[in-house]
């Protein structure tokens, strides 16, 4: 397989040969276009075959190069030439001082000779790829809890410590139930006479014993009855705050 790398206006062609296998786009095929882009002129330098300083450079584009691919050369040429893969560019018209330049070898697939190159008439620059934009939307929940029912703390219906469970009326949580006198509809209530503040117990903890006081649980553990009645108190132990 034949390929030709091409730039420029009337499209200057560099052609090799490649390996037979699947096509590659390495050459340019170059397209006269109608480019919308406002007219504007800027000024570069530019630096190819020497330095070329103060050069304009005249918007729309006039033409725009694509990697293509070649196949199927009649006659067969008798050069080879190089290899690689080009960019697509946009090719715009410049003018530049004089200047002289040097002579250019050319060896390509249709032959190895010197040209004598002229004044610069366009400039192509490479086009960048087209990017894709992801919008990646977040939710985030935010979580107020109500204030603690521990350990000499508020009212029930409230969050109970770090249990994670609510302090309800009806006791029928299994961890962060609401103890205390005044909490209607708890099941367990404290029997300490010195310690009548809500607490925040852990249910599944609870053991039964015949305890009257805080003193007669292990600690960390308060003594709580249904009501407090001998054989119907326990120890529960309280949930962490």
């Amino acid at each position: 397989m034949k390929r030709t790398l091409c730039a420029g206006l009337g499209a200057l062609c560099l052609t090799w040969v490649a390996p037979t296998g699947a096509q590659v786009p390495d050459h340019l095929n170059c397209y006269k276009i109608k480019d919308p882009q406002a007219k504007a002129t800027y000024t570069a330098d530019l630096g190819g075959l020497v330095a070329e300083p103060g050069c304009t450079i005249k918007v729309p584009a006039k033409l725009a190069c694509v990697p293509a691919t070649k196949t199927n050369v009649a006659p067969t040429p008798p050069g080879t030439g190089g290899t690689g893969t080009p960019n697509t560019f946009g090719c715009y018209k410049i003018k530049c001082r004089k200047a002289t330049l040097p002579t250019l070898q050319l060896n390509d697939q249709f032959g190895s000779r010197p040209v004598t190159p002229g004044t610069p008439k366009l400039l192509c620059a490479p086009v960048a790829p087209l990017t894709t934009t992801s919008t990646t939307t977040t939710s985030t929940t935010t979580t107020t809890p109500g204030p603690t029912c521990a350990n000499g703390g508020v009212s029930c219906n409230a969050f109970c410590g770090t249990c994670g469970m609510t302090c309800g009326p009806f006791g029928d949580m299994s961890c962060g139930n609401c103890t205390g006198p005044d909490c209607a509809g708890t099941a367990a209530v404290p029997c300490d006479p010195a310690n009548q503040q809500r607490h925040c117990i852990n249910l599944p903890t609870c053991v039964q014993t015949s305890c009257t006081t805080d003193a007669g649980c292990p600690s960390g553990e308060i003594c709580v009855g249904v009501p407090c009645a001998t054989g119907h108190t326990s120890c529960c132990a309280l949930c962490p705050e």
